[in-house]
């Protein structure tokens, strides 16, 4: 009985369609990467935002710091070049060039999530250190 059930959600899902035709599977693969993607960019923006008041945080994307001054033009920015990247990405996502793209985005995006994990703890380590933030002594 139990195996029955395993063969008939392989039969009735999509995945067997999945594996039956292969440029569906990568368009799926495509969209979820492109779904991931776009939720590490909202959360780099979030991260952004949040420490650029701080003063302890500096853009350091040029064109970014020029064309977009304030939250507001910072979020319009990303909005812009995320959705036009994502246009196109999504427009060929059944070609391999597309996924690996977009494999390649999900990485470099994971690898800019731990550094920021990494650049807030060390930020919390220096805010809350005495020698960092103590006035200096007058002798």
């Amino acid at each position: 009985m139990r195996a029955n059930m395993g063969r008939r959600f392989w039969q009735w899902g999509g995945l067997r369609n999945l594996r039956a035709y292969p440029e569906q599977a990568r368009s799926f693969r495509t969209t979820t990467l492109l779904a991931i993607v776009a939720v590490f960019n909202l959360f780099d923006l979030a991260l952004t935002h949040s420490q650029l008041p701080r003063g302890n945080f500096a853009e350091a994307n040029l064109l970014a710091t020029t064309l977009a001054a304030g939250p507001a033009g910072m979020a319009l920015y990303k909005l812009l070049l995320f959705g036009a990247g994502a246009y196109v990405l999504y427009r060929y996502r059944r070609r391999w060039v597309s996924e690996a793209g977009l494999w390649v985005l999900a990485t470099a995006y994971a690898a800019l999530m731990v550094w920021w994990q990494l650049y807030l703890g060390a930020v919390e380590i220096c805010v809350s250190d005495p020698a960092v933030t103590a006035p200096l002594a007058l002798y």
